[in-house]
């Protein structure tokens, strides 16, 4: 009769071993794949827009009508006041003063509408706009390359502390923006940590 051997504790952990031998390349290649992804997106900075400095714009290449489409910030209690819109339409126009940009507004929230008027000045040697009556809040304008500049721009107001306020807004010159326009402005910013995103449904009638 043919016996088979006897396995020790020793013999045991030596077969123990060769597994674990013949698994190790599958964990090294792993390991080093999560290594090349991770350094794939430290090493690709996010995608950003183009900033218009104030000082040099001019102000006729943006007259006219833009529909707020949507909005991203870094905190969501700053969109609260968005996600009550419906839609919003706004006309920017000259004034007879210098170096002044008016932009009014009709806000549709539920079945009421709402006018607002802004007042800015654009300053000597600053980037951004100055906000009449709020003289600590900035405002920027920026656009993309990806898509036609000329169909949308981005607004940005910011405040600092202690009323700290930080917030991207996406205005078109059509009432509804390509897909692939706000996606790109969400992932944009989300990629900066900006995730908290609102889009205005635009469901009802425009108010004007």
């Amino acid at each position: 009769m043919t016996h088979l051997p006897t396995r020790t504790p020793n013999s045991f952990k030596s077969f123990q071993y060769l597994d674990q031998g013949a698994t190790m390349p599958k964990n090294l290649a792993s390991f080093l794949l999560y290594v090349y992804s991770m350094w794939v997106v430290v090493s690709q900075p996010c995608p950003t827009y183009t900033a218009l400095s104030a000082d040099s714009l001019n102000p006729d290449e943006y007259l006219g009508r833009w529909y707020f489409s949507a909005a991203v910030s870094g905190r969501e209690g700053e969109l609260q006041w968005f996600r009550m819109m419906d839609s919003s339409v706004y006309t920017m126009q000259t004034t007879a003063v210098p170096q002044t940009i008016l932009l009014n507004g009709d806000i549709r929230i539920g079945n009421n509408c709402m006018r607002s008027s802004m007042t800015y000045q654009v300053l000597s040697g600053r980037d951004g706009l100055q906000l009449e009556g709020r003289p600590q809040r900035q405002t920027f304008l920026w656009v993309g390359a990806q898509h036609n500049d000329s169909d949308y721009i981005i607004m940005q107001e910011t405040e600092p502390a202690p009323d700290a306020f930080d917030v991207y807004m996406l205005y078109g010159r059509k009432k509804v923006l390509p897909d692939d326009v706000i996606k790109d402005f969400q992932e944009t910013f989300a990629c900066q940590g900006m995730t908290a995103f609102v889009r205005l449904p635009q469901t009802q009638e425009l108010c004007s």
